[in-house]
């Protein structure tokens, strides 16, 4: 069994900001309140753009998944469960867009795994900032701090950790599921583009060497006013063969969790997709995200540059 923990619907200084628009536009009624809301909005654009990258420094958390296996206070596992965050958020700030790490504990039991990915365009900035925020959310979260395995999925990055050894294995569970609540108006078109495009993004993303990052994006007219967006990634310690499997599963899954909606999600451990009706990486500055709806499901299962390290934890 385990506990997920979710982020909301965007709320807030950005909802209460567009409210004060529309009511200040309404009441311009003469010179003087129209300076006035000449003036707001100015102030409101300030506002703004401090909201905007304020909400980009959170770096949008999605969710995370804990086991309620748990361990106990002070003990080598969660000792070195803490040495095993520490490290990764640490190696989070090298231009590492994959790092995977072993904690050594003097018995198998308190060993610990652990990985972290970056979404595949983002600065290294970005990438050290999500990681940090990632491994301090797992290490002080009531829920989490003791689990023996648990991964946090935010919008540019992904940190696992787990008593047993990961690398390199197809992991599809705990999974994820998001959509924008919109339905689309020409669903068969939208879902033929869509299933056509996002296979050719995933045999992309998977066409790298076991090491090699496995991240692609592509895009798809679907009419004059509408571009769809595509995104595949897996982790890079995955075979070609593991990651196609893994992003096939996700695909598949686009239908069971969310038929109908102009933007989903899947999320795994190994491997993610995103589609959008608008742009959503690269350079290109983030849309307002739309307010998101959820499903998951629990039951854990049985790089640019990727690392790899062992340590030892001391006695």
């Amino acid at each position: 069994m385990h506990i997920f923990k979710v982020a909301g619907a965007l709320t807030g200084p950005i909802s209460r900001g567009v409210i004060l628009i529309s009511t200040y536009a309404n009441k311009s009624n003469n010179s003087c309140m129209a300076s006035y809301g000449i003036f707001l909005l100015l102030m409101l654009v300030s506002f703004f753009s401090f909201v905007t990258t304020e909400s980009q420094d959170n770096l949008f958390f999605i969710s995370q998944s804990c086991s309620t296996n748990h361990t106990s206070v002070n003990s080598p596992y969660q000792l070195n469960l803490k040495t095993l965050l520490s490290s990764l958020s640490s190696k989070a700030s090298r231009n590492n867009e994959f790092y995977n790490t072993t904690i050594v504990g003097e018995t198998p039991t308190d060993s610990v795994y652990g990985v972290f990915m970056c979404r595949g365009d983002i600065t290294p900035q970005l990438c050290q900032q999500c990681v940090q925020n990632a491994t301090q959310r797992l290490s002080s979260d009531s829920d989490c701090s003791l689990s023996k395995e648990a991964v946090s999925w935010y919008d540019m990055c992904m940190v696992r950790y787990s008593n047993r050894s990961f690398f390199s294995t197809l992991d599809t569970t705990p999974s994820f599921y998001l959509w924008n609540p919109t339905n689309a108006d020409k669903l068969e078109s939208l879902m033929h583009l869509m299933f056509k495009t996002m296979n050719e993004t995933a045999d992309e993303a998977a066409c790298g060497g076991i090491g090699e990052k496995k991240y692609a994006t592509r895009e798809a007219k679907m009419s004059e006013f509408h571009t769809l967006y595509c995104l595949a990634q897996c982790t890079p310690d995955l075979s070609p063969l593991h990651c196609r499997a893994c992003l096939n599963q996700a695909i598949g899954d686009l239908p069971r969790c969310c038929q109908g909606k102009i933007g989903r999600r899947v999320l795994y451990p190994n491997c993610n997709i995103r589609y959008e009706l608008y742009p959503f990486y690269r350079s290109m500055v983030p849309s307002p995200t739309p307010t998101l709806l959820f499903v998951q499901e629990s039951n854990f299962s049985k790089a640019d540059s990727i690392l790899s390290d062992t340590l030892v934890a001391n006695a």
